[in-house]
């Protein structure tokens, strides 16, 4: 296998229906330069790990399967095949996802070439609803948040620009070096999150380019980690999100203003899944370290020691 240029992340688990199309658009790019493609498998239980391994044998100058004999979960997954990757570039497409251009690569390699103090490239891409069978073309334009600039850290922070991580190519060395920075934001288990944060960091070390085009399809399940059909599972997603960005804004001492946003969104996901497991000792700790509590708040902190109020809530449906 040649030395590549480009190491494309592909991560898995349980994405039978999906896993061709990906590994696919991978094989299918037209580049003047050597790329491989690495699948962390994470033992599905469907038949994505055959397939993945019918592609490698038929493709060995191109496919590597990094696996194991357990589920080791998605960040462990993600940090074993990104150290796998052997490119100066990492571009990523995870296993329900897919490229639609077939110049993806070429395109981005070669502006990343020109440019040295880019370090993160990225672009528009498709919205595809699979339960509804809805696909949103060109997103980022339907939803109006094309960005004017290179995105800074606080444009990340506040969520006003979307990087979606099926479109992006980074710098490996540059990942490497800001993952090591922090084990405790990005190695460990605490964070359920694992991009923004890193946009956020590279952002800090170089600029971050947008292509102005769809160049990529995300897939919108029923079941992921960050859509979930369970609202306990849900709620401790965008609680460990909002926690996430409090950490960032405390370590790069971001103004109050950036902050507060998240602090209200985690008290109120907190009292809201206190509410729906009827943890009265949640809802008072959260009542102890938050101030200004304001009206839904209150509801959710009563509703979580009041069995009637309870009931009343869930029977008229504003949990939300």
């Amino acid at each position: 296998m040649a030395t590549p240029l480009v190491s494309v992340k592909m991560i898995t688990y349980n994405h039978e229906p999906y896993i061709r199309q990906a590994i696919d658009c991978v094989l299918n790019q037209k580049t003047n330069f050597p790329f491989e493609l690495v699948i962390g498998e994470d033992c599905s239980t469907d038949s994505t790990r055959e397939i993945v391994f019918d592609y490698a044998k038929r493709y060995p100058d191109i496919i590597r399967v990094i696996t194991s004999e357990q589920n080791v979960g998605m960040k462990q997954n993600s940090k074993r095949t990104s150290d796998a990757c052997r490119g100066k570039y990492i571009a990523i497409c995870e296993g329900d996802d897919y490229w639609q251009r077939d110049d993806k690569l070429q395109m981005q390699v070669d502006y990343m070439e020109r440019h040295p103090e880019c370090g993160l490239i990225y672009s528009d891409y498709n919205r595809h609803y699979v339960k509804q069978n809805l696909i949103i073309p060109d997103y980022l334009h339907f939803a109006k948040r094309i960005p004017d600039k290179s995105p800074d850290i606080q444009d990340i922070i506040m969520n006003k620009v979307e990087i979606r991580t099926c479109t992006v190519l980074l710098k490996k060395e540059l990942i490497l070096k800001i993952i090591e920075s922090d084990p405790f934001l990005f190695q460990s288990e605490h964070f359920k999150m694992g991009d923004t944060q890193l946009w956020a960091e590279i952002s800090l070390h170089s600029k971050i380019y947008y292509i102005n085009e769809s160049l990529a399809t995300y897939r919108i399940l029923e079941n992921s980690a960050s859509q979930n059909k369970d609202i306990t599972k849900k709620l401790q997603f965008d609680i460990s999100c909002s926690e996430m960005f409090c950490y960032l804004c405390d370590k790069h001492k971001m103004p109050e203003y950036i902050k507060k946003p998240h602090e209200d969104n985690m008290r109120r996901y907190l009292l809201k899944l206190a509410f729906l497991e009827s943890r009265i000792d949640s809802a008072e700790a959260v009542k102890k370290s938050f101030k200004n509590f304001s009206w839904k708040d209150w509801i959710w902190f009563y509703g979580t020691k009041s069995k009637l109020l309870n009931a009343i809530i869930k029977t008229v449906q504003i949990f939300r």
